[in-house]
């Protein structure tokens, strides 16, 4: 009985010897393969053996300063080509405020790309801000020509808003030959618009849609051939309007006689 016990002892001391041989060349194995991949990141990530040798940037810009840009992401771009943050390039880029989106990725062999999508404003906001064909508000560090962009503004977080109502009476007015140069949504919610010329429009808070029309259609048979003459027009009536004409003087009359 002793001797069987002792054969029984000595196959499960082998058993448990080779499991554990298995497991221990396992680790082995997982530790060598650690060690040479850390070794190959390092040997990769060496940027003196691969690196970023040019940094291209794309787009079409009317008022990004390149050289902004460059100043921006260059803290960015010092890593090799496997190690630069694509994502730290990206966001740098689109902390700049003509910048509205930036994709960046790398070339082989040593080129990172940036694809810049310039903000394209389509109106001026405020005093010193912009609004893009999205209605989101932005404002460049420095001064600009805003050429012909009309004029809006209106409470904080209604950009959006006040840029439809904009493109709606814009739409409306354009057969009749009419441009608005500003376009205001008061404190109140009141709307009133300036053509191109002074004229104001005062729309009021309800019904402006319809007051509009209203204007636009009481515009062939009251105020074409006189816009010249007109001051404002006062929309904020259920079934009509008020209008003030601007003094006209006779010909000749700011003449002085010697």
């Amino acid at each position: 009985m002793p001797a069987r016990n002792s054969k029984t002892g000595i196959r499960m001391f082998s058993l448990t010897l080779k499991k554990n041989a298995r497991t221990l060349s396992g680790l082995a194995l997982i530790t060598l393969l650690a060690v040479l991949l850390n070794l190959g990141m390092q040997w990769l990530s060496d940027p003196y053996r691969f690196p970023l040798n040019v940094v291209e940037v794309k787009g079409d810009f009317r008022y990004l300063d390149r050289g902004q840009l460059q100043s921006a992401i260059a803290g960015h771009t010092q890593s090799g080509f496997f190690t630069v943050d694509v994502a730290a390039v990206c966001a740098a880029a689109e902390q700049l405020p003509w910048v509205y989106a930036a994709k960046v990725r790398r070339v082989w062999p040593d080129i990172l790309r940036l694809q810049i999508e310039e903000q394209q404003p389509v109106a001026r906001w405020g005093e010193q801000g912009f609004l893009n064909r999205f209605g989101e508000s932005f404002i460049p560090g420095e001064s600009i020509a805003a050429g012909e962009l009309p004029g809006l503004a209106g409470p904080a977080g209604q950009e959006s808003r006040v840029l439809d109502q904009y493109r709606q009476a814009a739409r409306l007015l354009a057969p009749l030959g009419m441009q608005i140069s500003r376009l205001e949504l008061d404190g109140r919610r009141a709307l009133r618009l300036q053509l191109e010329g002074g004229v104001q429009l005062e729309l009021g808070r309800v019904s402006t849609w319809q007051r509009l029309q209203r204007f636009a259609r009481a515009y062939p048979a009251v105020f074409d051939g006189r816009m010249d003459e007109l001051q404002s027009v006062d929309l904020r009536y259920s079934n009509g309007f008020s209008v003030h004409w601007r003094r006209v003087l006779p010909a000749g009359a700011g003449e002085k006689r010697v």
